[in-house]
């Protein structure tokens, strides 16, 4: 009896793991010039798979449009947005194009969602260009912000091209890739 509870448990096990769907999610290519992507690709974003690519992606980050997780909703329907390659924080993007220097009108406006709990941690950051390792821009914002779990933004960097982004609130982390114009 023992053995055939066991060989209907590895079958069932089987069946699923057979037709359970791929999580994969296709890459957006870098634009040229870019270092080749290293380290993990862009996983685990629940939902982001699903929502249409948009142009202004870089690295291992394309940017979206479309209904965001569901963990990240905030009333900003048709607002772009970004998921971290953990799939941990979302940023929805304010303008159309991020610049680099210190623009005005627009601002480099950026809203951070984070989908573990932030508590009364700050959002810290550190910039670099893509595929360098020394930070170049570094910051943080506080958890004063609601409702969600959400830190308002403004990110500027000092050169255009495409750059990392590691964020870290407590001991959570997550890192996202960001494409700067002149």
């Amino acid at each position: 009896m023992r053995n055939i509870v066991i060989l209907t448990v590895c079958a069932a096990l089987a069946a699923a793991c057979a037709t359970a769907p791929s999580s994969a999610n296709p890459v957006t290519p870098s634009p040229p010039g870019t270092p080749p992507a290293t380290g993990p690709t862009a996983s685990a974003a629940p939902a982001a798979g699903t929502s249409p690519t948009a142009a202004g992606g870089c690295g291992e980050t394309p940017v979206r449009e479309g209904r965001p997780p569901d963990w990240a909703t905030v009333n900003a329907p048709g607002t772009r947005f970004v998921v971290g390659r953990e799939g941990d924080v979302l940023g929805y993007l304010f303008t159309r194009k991020l610049r680099a220097g210190k623009p005005t009108n627009p601002y480099n406006k950026i809203l951070w969602y984070v989908r573990l709990p932030r508590g009364t941690d700050d959002l810290r950051y550190e910039g670099r260009p893509r595929g360098r390792s020394e930070p170049v821009v570094q910051g943080s914002f506080p958890p004063n912000s609601g409702p969600g779990e959400i830190y308002p933004s403004s990110i500027d960097v000092p050169a255009p091209g495409c750059w990392t982004f590691e964020l870290t609130w407590g001991r959570n982390h997550d890192t996202i890739d960001l494409l700067y114009q002149r």
